[in-house]
C-alpha cells in the first residue's frame, strides 16, 4: 500500500471516528432529561436537548457508517489522533452550546463561550445561575465532569482495539501517564477514579449541608476542575467551613494525574512522596499562602483566622485551575494587586500531567525550576563534579535529557506569547493591566476565576479571544495548533 493510500485511508478514519465521538455527544444530550423527574415544569425545555441529541445521533450514524475502514490498514499516528481531538472538540462545543441558544437563554456567541467553558473545565460563564433552569445549570457540570475525564480517549476505548492508534488520541488530550500497560485498561481504571471520587464528593457534600442537586453538580465541577457553581457566590454562598474543606480536597484530587492516585491507591506512598509535581504544590503554597494571607488580613477581611481561611482556599482554587470563589467577583478587586497577581501566577502553573487541571502544568514549571538549580549548581562546582539530572515523576525516576528540556521551553514560552497576545486584546478593549493579566490567565489556565468583567457585557472581541485561550489551554496548544494548519498543508499536498 503507497503513501497516499493509507493517507486516504486515515482521513476516512478520522472522520469516522469523528462520528462516532460525535454519536455520544448526542447520548450525553439526554442525560439531563433526567432532571425532569425531580423538576417536572421544566419538561418545556426538553425540546433544547432532544433536536440537537437526535442531530448528533443521526450525522454522528451517517460519518461513522459511510467512512469506516478497518483501523489496523493504517492505525492513527500523533498528527491523526491531534487533528480528530481537535475536530471532537470543535463539534463537542457546537452541539454543547445549541440548548442554550435554542431555547433563547443565551445568545450564539455566549452560548458557544458557555460550552467552550465546559467542555474545557474552565468554569467563565455567562450564564445568571440566579434564573438558569436546573436542566441547564446540570448541563454545564455534566459538560465539564466528561471533558476532564477525556471524552475522546473514553469513547473511541469503548470501540476499538490496540492496534487503531487510540494510544495517540490518549496523548493528543494532554494525557502521558499509563497506570497499566494497555492503555484500554488504563483509561478503565481512570473511570473507575474518577466515578469513587464523585460519589464520596457528593456523599460528604451533602453531610456537611448541601443541597443534594448542589452536591452533585459541585463535586462533578469541583473533581473536574471546572468551577461552574449553582449559586452566584460559588461556595461561598454557603458560608461553611465544612464545605470548603470538602471543595479545596475535591479541587487538589482533580489536579493531580490519575497516575498519582494510582501509585497512592496502591499503598506506593513513598514513591508518591517524592513526585516532582507534588513538590511544586508544596512550593507554591509555601510562597504564596503567607502573601495571599496578609494580604487579605490588612485590606478585606481585618480577622487572622479569616483571611487564612478565605486564602488558602482561593490559592489552593487558583492552584487547581478549578475557580470556586468565596466571595463574589465583584470584591476581587477589593483584594488588591498583590492577591491578585499571586493569583495570575497559581493559575499560570495549574495542575499536574495527565489531570483535569489546566495551566502550563506542574511537571513543566518543576523541571524549569530544576535546570536552573543545575545550571547554578553547574557553575559553581568543580568542572569534574557530575550533577544528576534526574526527576521523580509518577512513581519512576526519569533523565531530564537536553531534548525533553528543550521541549518544555518551547511549550513555555509558546504559552506565554499566546498569554501576552489574549492580553493585548484585552488592553485595546479599556481594561487595566491587572484585569487583562487576571481575566486571560483565568482563560488560558482553564481557572474560571474572575474579577468580575467577564460576562454578557464584555466586548465580543475580549469572548473570542476568551475562547481561544480556553481551547488552547485545554488541549495543551498543540491540537489546535496542528488542526489550524491541516487544511493549509491539505491545499500544499493537492497542489503537488
Amino acid at each position: 500500500m503507497d503513501e497516499v493510500d493509507v493517507q486516504t485511508l486515515r482521513n476516512r478514519l478520522i472522520v469516522s471516528y469523528s462520528g462516532f465521538l460525535l454519536m455520544g455527544v448526542g447520548i450525553t444530550l439526554f442525560i439531563p432529561l433526567l432532571l425532569i423527574m425531580a423538576y417536572p415544569n421544566e419538561i418545556v425545555y426538553a425540546y433544547s436537548f432532544v433536536i440537537p441529541g437526535l442531530m448528533a445521533l443521526a450525522g454522528g450514524f451517517v460519518l461513522w457508517r459511510l467512512f469506516r475502514v478497518d483501523p489496523a490498514l493504517a492505525p492513527l499516528g500523533r498528527h491523526q489522533a491531534l487533528i480528530l481531538v481537535g475536530v471532537f472538540w470543535v463539534m463537542a462545543c457546537i452541539f454543547g452550546a445549541t440548548p442554550f441558544i435554542i431555547s433563547f437563554i443565551l445568545s450564539p456567541l455566549d452560548g458557544i463561550f458557555e460550552a467552550v467553558s465546559g467542555w474545557t473545565t474552565t468554569g467563565l460563564t455567562m450564564v445568571d445561575v440566579t434564573t438558569c433552569p436546573h436542566i441547564f445549570l446540570f448541563w454545564r457540570s455534566l459538560m465539564q465532569f466528561i471533558g476532564g475525564a477525556g471524552f475522546a480517549v473514553l469513547m473511541l476505548t469503548a470501540l476499538i482495539g490496540p492496534k487503531s492508534g487510540v494510544a495517540s488520541v490518549y496523548s493528543a488530550e494532554a494525557r502521558t501517564e499509563r497506570l497499566l500497560p494497555a492503555i484500554r485498561h488504563t483509561v478503565r481504571m481512570i473511570l473507575w477514579i474518577y466515578l469513587l471520587y464523585l460519589f464520596v464528593g457528593i456523599g460528604l457534600l451533602y453531610i456537611a449541608g448541601m443541597p443534594l442537586f448542589d452536591s452533585i453538580n459541585h463535586s462533578m465541577c469541583a473533581l473536574s476542575t471546572g468551577g461552574f457553581s449553582t449559586k452566584a457566590g460559588s461556595i461561598g454562598a454557603y458560608q461553611s467551613l465544612e464545605i470548603e474543606i470538602v471543595a479545596m480536597v475535591l479541587m487538589l484530587l482533580g489536579s493531580l494525574s490519575f497516575a498519582f492516585h494510582y501509585l497512592l491507591l496502591s499503598g506506593k506512598l513513598g514513591k508518591a512522596a517524592k513526585d516532582i509535581e507534588l513538590k511544586v504544590v508544596y512550593a507554591s503554597v509555601i510562597i504564596f499562602l503567607p502573601i495571599v494571607t496578609y494580604s487579605l488580613v490588612y485590606s478585606f477581611y481585618h480577622s487572622p483566622l479569616q483571611g487564612f481561611r478565605h486564602a488558602l482556599f482561593n490559592v489552593i482554587s487558583a492552584l487547581t485551575t478549578t475557580g470556586y470563589m468565596t466571595t463574589s467577583s465583584e470584591n476581587m478587586h477589593q483584594f488588591g494587586h498583590l492577591v491578585l497577581f499571586s493569583l495570575v501566577v497559581l493559575m499560570s502553573v495549574g495542575g499536574s500531567t495527565g489531570s483535569t487541571a489546566g495551566g502550563i502544568k506542574r511537571y513543566r514549571i518543576g523541571i524549569m525550576a530544576k535546570s536552573i538549580f543545575w545550571e547554578i549548581k553547574t557553575r559553581l562546582l568543580p568542572e569534574s563534579a557530575v550533577i544528576g539530572r534526574t526527576a521523580w515523576c509518577t512513581g519512576e525516576r526519569e533523565i531530564i535529557t537536553p531534548d525533553l528540556f528543550m521541549e518544555v521551553s518551547i511549550f513555555v514560552f509558546a504559552y506565554i506569547t499566546l498569554y501576552i497576545t489574549g492580553i493585548v486584546v484585552f488592553l485595546l478593549s479599556g481594561y487595566s493591566v491587572m484585569d487583562a493579566l487576571f481575566e486571560y490567565a483565568s482563560a488560558m489556565g482553564t481557572v474560571g476565576l474572575s474579577t468580575g468583567i467577564t460576562g454578557p457585557t464584555m466586548p465580543v472581541s475580549c469572548k473570542v479571544m476568551e475562547i481561544i485561550g480556553m481551547i488552547l489551554g485545554r488541549l495543551e496548544l498543540w491540537a489546535v495548533l496542528i488542526l489550524m494548519a491541516t487544511p493549509f498543508e491539505w491545499m500544499v499536498s493537492r497542489g503537488r
